[in-house]
């Protein structure tokens, strides 16, 4: 990247006018009680009794991140898992990848969320407000959220015609990251039209070492940067709603374009000689990825006094290409003619519909059923192998039931039957042809119960079920950014699982405390094992294959919130889980480590500051072959101000995060494997101007 790239990328930012808070939509919404951080309305859950929690536009906007999920990460309960600075993937209480429904404008991301190196193709400067809804959603979004449930909620309709706009820019040090983002939007009697665009910028970035191990190798850090760490992102998104009478629609289209540099020692072979620097730290040479995310979804609400009726439509298409110097692991392969260089490719085009009614015949009684199907199709490239390409397709349908007693005590109940099918294409030599068929059910069970005033007890029981995915059905290859050898089971029944949840929320003056209990049983539950076989290819070192077997989670969350004068608050918050393997009598890969965070807070009118310790204990019950990591505690300080400018309000964020440069092992990042630690000491800036 040149230094005409970000004096462009610098000017385009401060060029554009800017946004003002938009007012909330009084459209079927209400206030979520519990939550205190927010004073907008949001649109409602119909898992009121579930444990969940809201994190408004405001707090999104005094948080700092270098994706999405390291800024959801900073809600208890939540973890990203991470490769390098740039991508991250979420996990709610242990568990990420396809057990986590991540919703968009009412439709689910769908990617290549088997990959831990594939992080969402969301812009987060475009997000305004995420619901995160704790334990097994699968009633509501589908299998994929047996887990839980990320929710990006939608903007507001505003009340009265506006045109305004926001132009902001931030960076950070560790990775020399400069990041540009502008928007406008314009309400105009029935109409809202909103659009923004983002684009990222990164350089490799610099980590507290000056060695890292690759099989017993130990090789250099030049400079404490990882070499070809350095990335780009561009993302566009636009909306057009129409609100008239019981009638409202939107129309979403966005596309995200991601490519960054895969570091050395994290794809293929690494060497002394492929670790020198190039002299530029803003190039992204071979080995690289690739992904472009494009997305079209309808939304179509039909309200009347009793009942509610909601069209959506989504298409999506997702192509991920990695690229590197021609390898193979079969002696008699010969180059491509045409892009030899081309290693994976994934093509995925993914359709959805769904139609959902919500019925109120009475002040007591809210009930919603609906019907949901999507249809995949993943096509393959390159002259690597590791999942065949796929067609896929699944449908259900549930019912839930809301039953209010009174104002202090309330019943939910709901249930959902879901079918799917996976055909996966025979591929050479390497899995034979697979076709299955899948169905199962999930249930919820739920009750909220306000016994005095500002005391809130909820608790659930649920099942929920998983329809395995083509990577645990048919893989058979070297995932490199795994570091392993891995290889499907094609005879994998669905996962499986209940979980019994309980919160309790006291409030008083001056202070709020919360509890977050939950315990889960999965009597089926897929995880890689290792085999204790070597793999014949190369550099793949052991064979690690996806297996059933019974499982338990345990742990919680707790936060208490106290003012302790006037603007100066302290919160202590902290999240745990236990996980027990009962065939390999082991913890499950990548379980997360207790966190406990102690933050000090001062906040006025205009400004905000903060200072907080992190700290993380050692992870010593680990799956086999899984490296343990130690304890360690971190620094972060921070604040932002906001200031009027002539009716315009201009907001200053600045954060530094490991302010004391420790050296430290993140339990949930790949790069662990090979001892690169996290990131070191991070300033990140960003300036916004709103009006």
């Amino acid at each position: 990247m040149t230094y005409q790239h970000l004096q462009s990328l610098l000017l385009a930012c401060c060029s554009v006018v800017t946004l003002c808070a938009q007012t909330p939509d009084s459209l079927k919404s209400t206030q979520l009680k519990e939550l205190s951080v927010s004073v907008s309305s949001v649109p409602k859950s119909p898992l009121a009794t579930q444990s969940a929690v809201l994190v408004t536009s405001d707090e999104m906007q005094r948080r700092s991140g270098h994706s999405l999920m390291d800024l959801l990460a900073q809600t208890e309960g939540v973890q990203a898992m991470d490769i390098g600075v740039g991508f991250s993937k979420p996990m709610i209480r242990g568990l990420g990848f396809q057990r986590i429904a991540v919703t968009e404008n009412g439709v689910k991301q769908e990617g290549q969320q088997w990959g831990a190196d594939h992080g969402l193709e969301i812009d987060a400067f475009h997000v305004e407000g995420v619901r995160v809804i704790k334990g097994p959603s699968s009633v509501l979004y589908g299998s994929d959220a047996m887990g839980g449930a990320i929710e990006i909620l939608p903007p507001s309709f505003p009340p009265s015609d506006t045109l305004s706009g926001e132009a902001l820019v931030s960076y950070q040090s560790v990775s020399s990251g400069l990041n540009g983002s502008v928007m406008l939007q314009m309400k105009r009697n029935r109409f809202f039209a909103k659009v923004r665009y983002t684009e990222r910028h990164w350089a490799d970035y610099r980590v507290p070492a000056d060695s890292f191990t690759y099989l017993s190798m130990r090789l250099p850090i030049h400079n404490r940067r990882l070499k070809n760490t350095a990335g780009l992102e561009r993302s566009a998104n636009a909306m057009l709603a129409y609100r008239h009478g019981s009638y409202q629609g939107r129309l979403n289209v966005s596309d995200s374009y991601q490519k960054s540099g895969f570091f050395s020692g994290a794809h293929g072979l690494p060497s002394s000689a492929n670790l020198q620097e190039d002299g530029d730290r803003w190039n992204i040479d071979l080995p690289y990825s690739l992904v472009n995310h494009l997305k079209l979804t309808s939304t179509n609400t039909w309200t009347t006094a009793l009942l509610q009726t909601k069209l959506v439509l989504g298409y999506q298409l997702n192509h991920r290409e990695e690229w590197s110097r021609f390898h193979t692991h079969n002696p008699s392969q010969t180059p491509p003619a045409v892009d030899p260089d081309k290693e994976l490719m994934f093509h995925l085009h993914t359709g959805s519909a769904q139609l959902q009614f919500r019925l109120t015949p009475s002040t007591s009684w809210e009930f919603y059923s609906g019907l949901s199907t999507t249809l995949q199709h993943n096509g393959i490239g390159g002259y690597g192998f590791l999942i065949p390409a796929y067609d896929r397709w699944d449908g259900g349908a549930f019912l839930l039931a809301n039953y209010w007693h009174n104002s202090a005590l309330q019943f939910s109940g709901s249930i959902r039957y879901d079918m799917g099918h996976i055909h996966a294409q025979a591929h050479g030599s390497e899995v034979c042809e697979v076709a299955r068929d899948f169905h199962d059910y999930s249930l919820a069970l739920g009750v909220e119960y306000k016994p005095f005033p500002g005391h809130e007890l909820r608790a659930s029981i649920g099942r929920a079920f998983r329809l395995p995915s083509v990577n645990e059905l048919t893989s058979n290859g070297v995932h490199h950014g795994a570091f392993r050898h891995e290889l499907g089971d094609s005879s994998l029944v669905s996962e499986q699982g209940w979980q019994a949840d309980l919160s309790y929320t006291i409030r008083r003056d001056g202070w709020e405390l919360s509890l977050s209990p939950f315990y889960s049983y999965y009597p089926h539950f897929i995880t890689l094992h290792p085999t204790g076989r070597w793999s014949m290819l190369p550099d793949a070192g052991q064979v690690y294959q996806y297996m059933d077997a019974p499982t338990t989670l345990a742990g919680g969350e707790l936060r208490l919130k106290a003012r302790l004068w006037r603007g100066l608050h302290y919160t202590v918050a902290g999240e745990y889980v236990h996980t027990y393997d009962h065939h390999a009598h082991t913890a499950t890969p990548f379980s997360p480590p207790a966190t406990l965070r102690n933050t000090l807070s001062w906040e006025a009118k205009r400004w905000r500051c903060f200072a907080e310790c992190q700290s993380v204990a050692a992870q010593n019950r680990v799956c086999h072959n899984e490296m343990k990591t130690p304890g360690y505690n971190l620094l972060h300080i921070g604040g932002n101000v906001d200031f009027q400018v002539g009716g315009k309000t201009l907001s200053l964020l600045l954060h530094v995060r490991n302010l004391l440069d420790t050296s430290y092992l993140n339990h949930l990042n790949f790069y662990r494997r090979i001892e690169v630690p996290e990131a070191g000491i991070d300033v990140q800036s960003t300036i916004r101007l709103n009006f």
